[in-house]
């Protein structure tokens, strides 16, 4: 005896098929972009934490010497500052060992490219070795950095105008 075909045997059709991979590969893209947004945040994170204390070291330099590291070195920028982008960042590291057992670093770094250009990720650092914003020698610093989202500025003193108009976030300070 043969088995006889089910005319109403159940099963997908090719357009069901479809629409169940259309909406996979639709909720695969959100949680991509959704997971891509945390990454940057917590990269942004960590970059505001690291200057947050590489700046509580830097008051500590200051209150212990009465002024700010040397800043110098740097082939990416200029010999007046330090710069993760290349070598000089050992000048400062070494400058905040007896404060920091380690300087942060930038999360993400774009090497060879300063953090203050449109598409650098590094901490620059510069220490006034002149009259910079009415400070006296020693007595100012520029922590420049990169975040992934919006931009910000922390000001602390007089220097709140920048004549060098950096594209990324400043965290600054005059005394």
């Amino acid at each position: 005896m043969r088995a006889s075909k089910n005319p109403q045997a159940s099963g997908f059709t090719i357009v069901e098929l479809l629409i169940v991979i259309v909406v996979i590969a639709i909720l695969a893209s959100i949680t991509a972009v959704a997971f891509n947004g945390v990454q940057q945040r917590a990269r942004d994170s960590d970059r505001r934490s690291a200057v947050t204390t590489i700046a509580k070291a830097l008051e500590l330099y200051y209150t212990d010497n009465g002024q700010y590291p040397v800043s110098s070195g740097s082939t990416v920028i200029n010999n007046s500052w330090s710069t993760t982008a290349d070598a000089s960042w050992a000048n400062l590291e070494a400058q905040l060992r007896p404060y920091l057992a380690s300087v942060p670093d930038e999360p993400r770094p774009t090497a060879g490219v300063a953090g203050m250009t449109a598409n650098g990720h590094n901490f620059d650092y510069y220490a006034n070795k002149g009259s910079y914003c009415g400070s006296a020698v020693g007595r100012m610093y520029i922590l420049v950095y990169r975040l992934e989202g919006a931009q910000q500025n922390t000001y602390i003193g007089d220097c709140s105008t920048s004549p060098l108009n950096y594209s990324a976030s400043n965290y600054r300070v005059a005394k």
